[in-house]
């Protein structure tokens, strides 16, 4: 039984070295529709690759060089995509250049549909030929995903966009904005603050000392009440322009010159 299990255990572990040694390899068909690699990491937001294409415009069997460039990094996966469309299947099909550092990937039953590394050697540029299909729809855009290091990745890096020739020009759809939340009409004071419930109810600072914003118009007033998981402010004071009051940590306060006065 000792030696059954030690037999298991050698098995399992001989799957699991496997597993991992086949994403060096570039064998990554299975990310293709989401293209994010099964890392377990969060992607890095600003990418620091790039796409370029040797044209802009294309033809159903066109045939147009694509070059991925950047700091070093060790696997990508390049997918081409209609533009209107990035969540859809990949469009078209890809020609190796270098067949070395470059391999074509199966995806939705389709060879060639995207293409990744060969190993996990640095590399700095990738080229290879995107192959636009008799369907191919008026607009087509390049992303791809760039591995740096295990931890070190960007996903679906967003290239160039490829149009047909009598296409209308394309547009980024513009993202929904929900509406602004209606905010409540703005209220103005119908009589002063009350300084009656200073040091009772509610923390006052008055300026001069102890005024009272009721009976004289040149009190500053500034008081805080707790209502429930609120503080209510109230402030007043003469001024021409506008009253501010700031929180500090300590005693200090910095002021801006113009701005404190």
């Amino acid at each position: 039984m000792a030696v059954l299990g030690f037999t298991l255990g050698t098995f399992i572990l001989v799957l699991l070295i496997s597993s991992v040694a086949n994403y060096p390899s570039g064998e990554v068909g299975r990310s293709c529709h989401g293209m994010v690699p099964e890392h377990g990491h969060t992607a890095r937001p600003d990418p620091v690759h790039n796409i370029s294409v040797s044209q802009v415009t294309f033809r159903p069997g066109d045939q147009i060089e694509v070059t991925l460039s950047g700091q070093p990094f060790r696997g990508f996966l390049l997918e081409a995509r209609a533009a209107e469309d990035l969540s859809g299947p990949p469009i078209g099909s890809f020609t190796l250049i270098d067949s070395q550092v470059s391999q074509l990937l199966t995806c939705e039953d389709v060879q060639g549909y995207a293409v990744s590394h060969t190993s996990s050697s640095k590399k700095t540029k990738i080229k290879v030929y995107w192959n636009a299909p008799s369907n191919a729809p008026n607009h087509v855009k390049f992303l791809v995903t760039v591995v740096e290091k295990y931890k070190i990745y960007w996903v679906k890096i967003p290239g160039p966009v490829i149009s047909q020739p009598n296409a209308l020009p394309f547009t980024t759809p513009e993202a929904t904005v929900a509406p602004l939340s209606t905010l409540p009409p703005v209220s103005h004071l119908t009589k002063s603050f009350s300084a009656s419930d200073c040091g009772n109810k509610k923390f006052c600072v008055r300026s001069p000392v102890n005024c009272d914003p009721e009976k004289e118009h040149a009190c500053f007033f500034l008081s805080f009440t707790r209502d429930d998981q609120s503080v209510v402010v109230e402030m007043s004071g003469p001024s021409k322009g506008y009253l501010s009051f700031a929180f500090s940590h300590d005693r200090w306060m910095v002021c801006i010159p113009y701005l404190c006065k």
